[in-house]
Formats: C-alpha cells, sequence, structure tokens
C-alpha cells in the first residue's frame, strides 16, 4: 500500500506483477546480506520512471518499523536533475540531504532517530557543543559531516574547541592538498561511505539507491555517475543501486567517450558488455505490457466530448487498444494531452461528437509519430471479394496494418460491387430503429476523405449527412493538430 504523501497513479499497462518481480529480487540480496546493482531497462518513454517511484513508494513504507520491520532505507537519485554539478559525488550527497530533511524522511519513521534529528537540528541552531555526541549517533551527522555543507564550522562557532586546533587542522588539509589535488574528493566519499554504513550495520538496514534518468545526461557525466555508485557498492555494505537505464543509449556513450572502434561488431559489442558488466551485474527488461481498461479512468478528460452519436455501437476500448501500443507511455501522454487540447479549441459549442471520430484522432495523432505516408498511402478494393484495405506499395508503416485492423470486419456492404463510378458501397447498420454508419465504414471515409478522395459512398441520405459534418469536423482537428508540430 502506498503511503498517503504519495498520489499513487492508475496503472493503465498492467505492470503491478513486473514491480513484484522487482521487489522479490531486492528481497533476495537484502535477505544475504548481498550488495548488488541491477538495471531496469527500457527504451525512452516506456514507462521506467513510473516504475522506479511505484518501487520507491512500495520500498518507502517498508522502513516504517510498524509495516515491515524498518528492513530499508531507501533513496532516490535523479542523475540528470543533478547533472549541472561537475562531480556526481557532491550532486548524490545533496540529494541524500534533502531527503533528510524532509518530513517524509525514514528520521521521521523511528522515535529513536527522529530524535537524534531533531536533536542535531537544535544543535546547529543554538551553536551548542555539549551534546555532540548525540548527534554522532545518527547516521545523519555522518553523511553531511563534509565539506558541502560546513557542519562542523556551524557546530564549532562558539565552541570549546580552541580556534586554534581548527586552524592547525585547515593547514595541515591544505599541505595535503598540495600533494593530493584530490583530497576534498576522497574526504567526501569517505563521509559518504561512512555514513551509509552506519544505516546498514548500525541501524541493521539495507540501503537502496534509485538511479534513475542516467541517459538524460550528457555522456561524460552518465559514465561518471555509474563509475562513483561502483565505488560506494565496494564499500559500503548491504547497498544496493538499481538503475533506470535505455541500455542502447548507455552503449552509445560508452562508444563516444572511450572512441571504441567500429571495425568488428562484435569485438565492440564484447567491449560494452565487459565494461557495463563492472558497475551493472543484470538487467529486467520492461515487458511489453497491453493496456487495461484503466485507460479510460486515467485519460478520462479525452473521453469526455465523445458519446455514441451516429454511429452504431461498437467496443471503444477495442479499438483503442489498437492503436495506443505503438506509442511508448511518455509519447502517448503527449498526443493525448495535444488531442484534448485540439478539441477544446476547435469544438467550440461543445458538441457531442461520435465516438468514430475519437478514434480517427487517435490514428491520425499515432501516424504523425511514424513515418508515415498519408499521400501515397490509400485504400484499394478487391472486387472479387468485395473488401477494402489499406496500402502503400513503396513505403509500408506499421500504421497501414493498424489501419487495417480498425476497419476490420470489413466495411464494404455485402451487396457492394465496384460500379463505374469507381465508388465503394460502405455498410450500414440498424439501431434502435435508426439507420447508422458502422465505424469501420465511418474509419474508411474518413480516411479517403481528408485525402480529398472521392471513394466511398453511402446510399442514404440519414446516414450521408452526419458522416459528412463529421468528416468536416476532423478536417479541422487535422489542420489545427498538425499546427502544433515542433
Amino acid at each position: 500500500m502506498a503511503s498517503k504523501e504519495f498520489q499513487y497513479e492508475i496503472d493503465i499497462l498492467n505492470r503491478e506483477e513486473f514491480i513484484q518481480t522487482i521487489l522479490r529480487t531486492i528481497e533476495y540480496y537484502s535477505n544475504n546480506n548481498q550488495n548488488i546493482s541491477f538495471s531496469i531497462q527500457g527504451e525512452w518513454g516506456c514507462g521506467k520512471s513510473w516504475i522506479l517511484d511505484r518501487v520507491f513508494e512500495n520500498l518507502y513504507d517498508m522502513q516504517d518499523e510498524n509495516i515491515a520491520g524498518g528492513r530499508y532505507c531507501v533513496f532516490k537519485y535523479n542523475a540528470w536533475k543533478y547533472d549541472y554539478y561537475n562531480e556526481p559525488l557532491v550532486s548524490l550527497l545533496i540529494s541524500l540531504k534533502e531527503q533528510f530533511d524532509s518530513e517524509n524522511s525514514i528520521f521521521f519513521k523511528s522515535p529513536k532517530a527522529q530524535e537524534n534529528y531533531k536533536a542535531a537540528k537544535l544543535m546547529i541552531k543554538e551553536k551548542i557543543l555539549d551534546c555532540v555526541d548525540v548527534i554522532q549517533e545518527s547516521p545523519l551527522f555522518e553523511i553531511i559531516d563534509s565539506k558541502v555543507f560546513h557542519i562542523p564550522k556551524l557546530l564549532c562557532t562558539g565552541a570549546k574547541i580552541k580556534k586554534e586546533f581548527e586552524k592547525y587542522k585547515e593547514e595541515i588539509k591544505d599541505e595535503i592538498r598540495n600533494y593530493d589535488p584530490h583530497y576534498d574528493l576522497n574526504e567526501l566519499m569517505n563521509s559518504l561511505v561512512s555514513g551509509l554504513n552506519k544505516i546498514c550495520n548500525n541501524e541493521k538496514k539495507t540501503v537502496v539507491v534509485i538511479v534513475d534518468e542516467l541517459d538524460r545526461c550528457l555522456p561524460e557525466h552518465a559514465i561518471k555517475v555509474l563509475e562513483r555508485m561502483h565505488h560506494i557498492s565496494q564499500n559500503v555494505d548491504n547497498i544496493q543501486f538499481m538503475y533506470g537505464i535505455d541500455k542502447t543509449q548507455i552503449e552509445k556513450n560508452i562508444v563516444q567517450i572511450f572512441n571504441i572502434s567500429k571495425v568488428d561488431e562484435v569485438q565492440e559489442k564484447d567491449r560494452i558488455k565487459k565494461y557495463l558488466s563492472k558497475f551493472i551485474s543484470f538487467g529486467l527488461k520492461v515487458p511489453k505490457s497491453e493496456y487495461s481498461d484503466k485507460f479510460a479512468e486515467k485519460y478520462s478528460k479525452l473521453f469526455e466530448p465523445f458519446a455514441q452519436v451516429n454511429t452504431c455501437s461498437f467496443e471503444l476500448m477495442e479499438k483503442i487498444k489498437i492503436i495506443i501500443p505503438n506509442v511508448t507511455a511518455r509519447m502517448l501522454e503527449q498526443v493525448i494531452d495535444r488531442i484534448i487540447l485540439s478539441n477544446s479549441i476547435i469544438n467550440t459549442h461543445n458538441e457531442k461528437l461520435d465516438n468514430s471520430i475519437l478514434i480517427f484522432e487517435l490514428f491520425y495523432a499515432v501516424t504523425k509519430e511514424h513515418e508515415f505516408d498519408w499521400k501515397n498511402t490509400r485504400i484499394i478494393s478487391d472486387e472479387s471479394k468485395s473488401t477494402i484495405t489499406l496500402s502503400n506499395s513503396i513505403h509500408h508503416s506499421i500504421m497501414i496494418n493498424v489501419f487495417n485492423r480498425l476497419i476490420s470486419p470489413n466495411p464494404v456492404n455485402n451487396y457492394g460491387y465496384l460500379r463505374s463510378s469507381d465508388k465503394i458501397k460502405l455498410a450500414t447498420g440498424y439501431e434502435e430503429n435508426k439507420l447508422n454508419a458502422l465505424c469501420e465504414s465511418a474509419l474508411a471515409f474518413y480516411y479517403e476523405g481528408i485525402n480529398k478522395r472521392d471513394s466511398f459512398y453511402f446510399d442514404y441520405n440519414d446516414v450521408i449527412e452526419p458522416m459528412n459534418k463529421n468528416l468536416e469536423y476532423i478536417n479541422n482537428f487535422c489542420d489545427y493538430y498538425n499546427s502544433l508540430e515542433m
């Protein structure tokens, strides 16, 4: 169960089983007190961040001693959010500090940890050093006790410790820096490792660091993050790193950084694999999931203007599920946002639109994310079978197959044969004593209509008039939607 402070998003891709697989993997290594670094792999926009957020929420609850014995201490690190820091250790430290300072922090899950944390804040505020030992019992002290936050300087203002001694220590450090330019970085790493080890050992917890957006970073920074996390994992007991990555992009980063030759493709892949294996033991690939009926719940605003108006009833979600798997989850959200915007602008009188229009809008919008040749892709007929299919003899697109599935079963009238005018008679049906176009017939009519081709006809005025009105609306939609392109 997700904590109240998180808004649990609707799962429209049935990914709960995959999330549970990840949690069981984490639990396995936690039970065996083993360090592990693994990845959640998927292409850009497939929903990796969504999955990592759900894993975080589950582990967050398990931090609570009343729920799962407080076995985990989980942190999120958005590598891209902090990539303006040249040194990932600094950005990681800042990210950890922000999470420690949050009221939802693990330090508010345990009364003892909460007491230590409040004591630390009080001492900083009042500059009292009499209870330094209390602060040092908290893992927080070790992690933020670094040069970045100057906590020792704050605590030592007006302290009993002599200023001369502090000055002497700084002089010694300056001497060391002359010989070791990475002295500050080493100190930072040591303080971070020390603090994390206190959590793992003294607090008896498994630390889980979830690293997201790595593949959005500049190549050099992405590789540097992997290297720094690897150093931490080698020096902290019972810590797990989980990366959300697009493996293809990370591999490109490696090739670019290390100038790996592409002369021998097999050798190149082997070198990349060996290098990545230093940091990531294995990857769990985001599965190809089917959309659930919760899609309508999540995107309810998309459906608001639509209803069964002038076509025969059909399974709306079944048609939608044919279209939407052909773009990534992230791209689908952008497509839906643009469709909602377009309809709000065009449908000025807030009229109810037919469901067939929604299906065509989704199809049209998704084709814009593919290499789809609208000009030369047209519906052709097989007179012997009295059928029609979308086809392009030069350029094939997966969206051609999608459209042919949308107009199946075939929308041609059983008794409709090609006339001398080369027009095809589309099928209609009676519903509630009213003659309406079939959805499949309407889609074929819309397709040829926006391409300015007069290929089809309906026999009845009761059908012709609303179909022409729908087509006019769709033409306006397409014009506005195209204006939204980058």
